[in-house]
């Protein structure tokens, strides 16, 4: 709802239908700003993978949801850090800070400091990816941004110290 809106509901293609609906230009505007200023304090996906066959049928009978995951960071990086509405240390904040202590999950979301927990996703702000949904790590593939280049790149998660994926392969 960052970055999508309405106009790609004119091709009816399920991967577009989300609860709630894409709206108005205007609205991903003011979504944004709010954001930013705080009055929304957390992003957050509704990551619904679906079977083909709940997406790939009539509009009004495809199950709503997209992926979500993999493509929420860059999203941000797209919409609130390239035009200047947040730095890292706000995205940090919506991504990562607010969303741990809204649900009370507190080994998450804590200062990058001497004794914290490494839960960590390094970043290459400086790359960009081609969004493929063959290549993501869920078994769905309803991705409305399928062949979109997207900002910032992934290269690495640590849960709790350990490396958990390098460059969008999970460890073992």
């Amino acid at each position: 709802h960052l970055l999508l809106a309405d106009d790609r509901l004119a091709t009816y293609d399920p991967v577009n239908k989300v609860n709630p609906p894409l709206r108005e230009p205007s609205d991903n505007l003011a979504l944004r700003q709010a954001l930013a200023d705080g009055v929304v304090d957390c992003v957050a996906t509704d990551h619904a993978p679906h079977a083909a066959q709940e997406k790939c049928c009539e509009f009004a009978l495809a199950r709503p949801g997209m992926l979500g995951l993999e493509t929420a960071l860059p999203i941000i990086v797209e919409t609130m850090v390239k035009p200047g509405l947040l730095d890292w240390r706000g995205v940090a904040r919506v991504m990562s800070e607010r969303p741990a202590a809204i649900v009370g999950l507190t080994d998450q979301g804590r200062p990058i400091e001497v004794g914290e927990p490494a839960n960590l996703a390094i970043v290459d702000p400086d790359t960009s990816w081609v969004v493929r949904g063959a290549d993501l790590a869920s078994l769905s593939r309803n991705t409305p941004y399928e062949a979109m280049t997207m900002p910032a790149t992934v290269t690495a998660t640590l849960l709790r110290g350990v490396v958990t994926a390098v460059d969008g392969r999970v460890s073992a």
